[in-house]
């Protein structure tokens, strides 16, 4: 079993006996607080780092770890060093046929540069964590605190005659955005 402590403190413990295997501080920003639940995945475990109800917001993120010894192997920061929001209320999603971990983000911040990573989907590759694309509500649609809390689903859709692969996810405006 693994999960998070409600708090910035993540932990494995023996499915069995509830003996800590190992744990693991995510964060010293005060307020960080984990959320999602995690995702598993080729020896990795994937989660989402956010701020305790928005006060104060921290810069949100996306870990990985290892799983047998819970040692941090990458981190993803959706807003820049010195900058606020971006948070990962949602759990990552695992394309194991592209490599691709999804996540959805929320809460604008405050930083001196475009935050285009914020209430927006973002792909990260399963590897490193490295940003392959993202997409972000567009401005007509943003609504106050407009943030994805959902968890983005894999599926197929026939479109004209052909099949694509889909990963969708709804926003607190009431949109469910098919890419």
């Amino acid at each position: 079993f693994i999960g998070g402590g409600g708090n910035t403190t993540f932990y494995a413990l023996n499915a069995n006996t509830g003996v800590v295997i190992w744990q693991t501080v995510l964060s010293t920003q005060t307020a960080s607080y984990i959320w999602s639940s995690p995702a598993v995945y080729n020896g990795s475990v994937y989660i989402g780092l956010s701020s305790l109800n928005d006060c104060p917001l921290v810069q949100g993120k996306v870990l990985q770890l290892n799983a047998v010894t819970g040692v941090i192997q990458h981190t993803f920061n959706v807003v820049p060093n010195g900058c606020t929001g971006g948070s990962v209320w949602s759990s990552p999603t695992i394309d194991t046929a592209l490599g691709l971990v999804y996540v959805s983000t929320g809460n604008e911040g405050t930083c001196s540069t475009t935050e285009t990573l914020t209430d927006a989907l973002l792909a990260l590759s399963t590897s490193n964590l490295a940003l392959v694309a993202s997409w972000q509500i567009p401005s007509a649609q943003e609504v106050t605190d407009g943030d994805f809390g959902a968890t983005p689903t894999l599926f197929t859709a026939t479109i004209g005659g052909t099949m694509h692969k889909m990963v969708g996810l709804i926003n607190k405006n009431g949109f469910y955005y098919a890419l």
